[in-house]
């Protein structure tokens, strides 16, 4: 999946320099909504499904965007998302003890992009689905022994571009990413490990535009 998504990053670069298509390079900041899904446990004890849960905090980041001279664009990007890592342990009493610490979500990500406007227009809505590598850090506990968490999925979502003057816009977007659950703990009941993990990422970028 990582050769693949390499892949179809360097030929949609080279096929946009090759076209001379109009850039953009953006930043972002936002706030990401994390799936409050169970991850399941850490805990040598009575471990249960929902003891660990991640919350999302910030997010930043830059895309670099390439567009046709008509509806359609290509674009990577690579954010991060801060997040809080929280865990229950209990003891063979039934003690509890909570773990917390702040992680950083890496996202890589390819989308290609349909917009509802032609090239040049004031304002340009979009609808836009790719694909992303998710990295989740290793929260610094003492319990911590997986290490770090990588992941593969897709996403999907929409904006809208706002030109503020010839060569800059200011952009609106609300992404979707559906990828697998981090950290593979373990869960008291295994019908509820695995599966979908869920993201929602609302964001506003600067940009300037340039050929």
């Amino acid at each position: 999946m990582k050769k693949l998504l390499s892949a179809v990053l360097f030929t949609c670069t080279a096929w946009a320099l090759a076209q001379a298509q109009k850039f953009e390079v953006s930043v972002l900041g936002g706030y990401p909504l994390i799936s409050g899904a169970p991850l399941g446990s850490i805990a040598e004890e009575k471990p249960k499904d929902t003891d660990t849960k991640l919350k999302g905090r910030y997010s930043y980041g830059t895309r670099l965007t390439w567009n046709t001279k008509g509806y359609y664009g290509n674009e990577i990007g690579f954010t991060f998302n801060r997040a809080t890592f929280r865990t229950t342990l209990r003891d063979a009493d039934g003690v509890e003890t909570v773990r917390q610490d702040q992680i950083m979500v890496h996202h890589l990500f390819y989308n290609f992009l349909i917009y509802f406007m032609p090239a040049g227009e004031r304002w340009r809505p979009f609808m836009t689905g790719g694909l992303q590598v998710q990295q989740y850090g290793a929260p610094r506990i003492p319990e911590w022994t997986l290490g770090h968490s990588r992941n593969y999925g897709g996403n999907y979502g929409g904006g809208l571009k706002l030109k503020l003057f010839k060569h800059a816009l200011v952009r609106f977007d609300f992404r979707e990413y559906l990828g697998g659950k981090p950290y593979d703990l373990t869960f008291a009941d295994q019908t509820k490990g695995g599966g979908i993990f869920r993201q929602w990422e609302g964001s506003v970028g600067l940009a300037i535009t340039f050929r």
